[in-house]
């Protein structure tokens, strides 16, 4: 990992500039990576949520649920991803998904125990989910970039929100819209092509009207990466503010050099 070849330059951001460097990074420097690690992933979970629907007979609620418990596992896949490319780090989708699968055991299992927190949380009328949630934000990066323990990884993200529960919650609400704005972007342009475009009408359904569709399933899925990359920029604003993170790393970068040189020495 070079850490004197950060790909973004590390400071504080607003939370617009951090959804905006987001999309530009998805679109240029992780364009290739995601799109690969896209396809591996991502189609074979669409065909089985469709399988689910069509040939199983699951409500379309229930087939949300298994799209959000995958998603939520490939969200892990797109962290390891963009945490190494943020240092500028050659890799391939093989490299990515070897690095996710050392993690795998500790980061599903950190995954259970944050749901776990959330559902409690969420009992008592869901009055403690806004104060929750924030909280658990980060256990993502925590897991598998810190290669913290489940348990260490809920400690971690805790106490990089601690006394930004407001602000954090602001951007998790924020994350959740532009999920649900792709989804719903994705069902429009489909059933736009199928339905105006072709005169086949709603073979497949619609969103509004049955609760799901094939589009905007796509179009959650597809979101996922976007939101991974918009939620790894916010951690490392996090780290920022509270470790003094970009600082950190300057003087690392400068160990490094020193060291380069002497060993050429």
């Amino acid at each position: 990992m070079n850490l004197g070849a950060s790909a973004i330059v590390l400071r504080p951001r607003p939370l617009s500039e951090i959804l905006d460097l987001a999309c530009r990074l998805s679109m240029s420097l992780a364009l290739g990576l995601y799109a690969r690690l896209s396809a591996i992933l991502f189609l074979p979970m669409l065909a089985g949520c469709l399988a689910l629907r069509h040939a199983a007979g699951w409500s379309w609620l229930e087939v949300w649920g298994v799209a959000i418990a995958l998603g939520g596992v490939a969200q892990g896949v797109f962290t390891v991803a963009v945490g190494r490319l943020l240092f500028s780090e050659e890799l391939s989708a093989g490299q990515v998904l070897r690095l996710f699968k050392a993690r795998l055991s500790s980061y599903l299992w950190m995954l259970f125990l944050s749901r776990l927190l959330l559902a409690a949380a969420a009992l008592p009328m869901f009055l403690g989910l806004p104060l929750a949630w924030p909280r658990l934000v980060f256990v993502h990066e925590a897991s598998l970039l810190e290669a913290a323990r489940a348990g260490d990884a809920i400690q971690r993200s805790s106490r990089f929100v601690t006394g930004r529960v407001a602000a954090v919650l602001g951007a998790l609400i924020a994350l959740l819209l532009a999920q649900a704005g792709i989804a719903l972007t994705a069902e429009l342009l489909g059933q736009s092509l199928v339905d105006a475009i072709l005169q086949l009408g709603k073979p497949f359904g619609a969103l509004l009207d049955d609760g799901g569709s094939p589009f905007a399933l796509a179009g959650f899925f597809a979101g996922i990466p976007y939101v991974a990359t918009a939620r790894f920029l916010h951690y490392i604003d996090a780290r920022t503010r509270a470790d003094g993170w970009d600082i950190q790393l300057r003087f690392l970068a400068i160990a490094a050099r020193e060291g380069e040189k002497r060993a050429a020495a």
